[in-house]
């Protein structure tokens, strides 16, 4: 074999082993596109930054398929550090509804819910001061709609969690996406550790996926990116010997029907 055939058949190989598969490049092109960009944004407070390392806005906000001109709801948003990431991803064409309710002023006030929509500086951002249990999302308006470690507090704060989840289906177009990150809580327990204000704030995984399927959802992924195999289950997120620890997370993807 001469030397221009054995360099011909190298760069084929390279070519080939370098090709993905259509649904990666699209993941790619997404995170690239905007979710890096938003993350990398030069306006992005420090604090948020700060954030980053244990929360991995990249891996959370790829997964959950997030791009330009959609029109995305944030449940129990608080302050807005997934906020201010989604309004840069969506850009000028889309929405984001910053959501919520009258028990986390009642704690933590609206302080700094005010300092990040202040001047205007994310006008695509629509403050949703609402109810858990009155949304108020028009049927079939939103493209996504994202519950980061939020919906344990979903079991204290209200009596009837799933009319809150079928508010949820409502408001989603058809083949709109649920995003769903929570810490995680031993295997089997249920919502025994979320419905307690002062207890774990954890919840079980299994039964995420059980509730979210009783509503009509479809599990469309699953990731393990946000695993912590060695976090104490039986602790609070918030327990003195966990402070500087990220907890065992899961990320769970469903979709609305089309």
């Amino acid at each position: 074999m001469n030397l221009r055939k054995i360099i011909l058949l190298a760069v084929i190989s390279i070519t080939l082993s370098a090709c993905d598969h259509p649904e990666e490049l699209k993941q790619r092109h997404i995170s690239k596109s905007g979710v890096a960009l938003a993350v990398g944004h030069i306006d992005r407070p420090q604090a948020d930054t700060a954030r980053d390392k244990v929360r991995l806005p990249e891996k959370v906000l790829t997964f959950f398929k997030i791009q330009s001109g959609d029109r995305v709801a944030e449940l129990l948003a608080a302050d807005g550090y997934y906020t201010e990431l989604l309004s840069r991803c969506v850009g000028e064409k889309g929405k984001v509804y910053m959501q919520n309710n009258q028990k986390f002023y009642d704690f933590q006030t609206d302080r700094a819910v005010n300092e990040r929509l202040a001047d205007n500086r994310l006008p695509n951002v629509v403050r949703w001061d609402k109810e858990l249990s009155d949304l108020g999302f028009e049927a079939q308006s939103l493209d996504k709609l994202l519950m980061v470690l939020v919906l344990h507090d979903f079991y204290w704060m209200e009596q009837d969690v799933s009319q809150i989840i079928q508010q949820a289906y409502i408001s989603l177009k058809p083949g709109g996406i649920l995003g769903v990150v929570d810490h995680a809580a031993v295997e089997g327990s249920g919502a025994y550790h979320a419905s307690d204000m002062h207890g774990l704030h954890r919840i079980d995984k299994n039964f995420v996926i059980k509730q979210m399927q009783e509503a009509g959802f479809i599990l469309d992924g699953d990731s393990d990116a946000l695993a912590q195999p060695d976090d104490d289950r039986t602790q609070a997120f918030f327990s003195a010997d966990l402070k500087g620890k990220p907890t065992d997370r899961f990320m769970l993807r469903f979709r609305k029907p089309a």
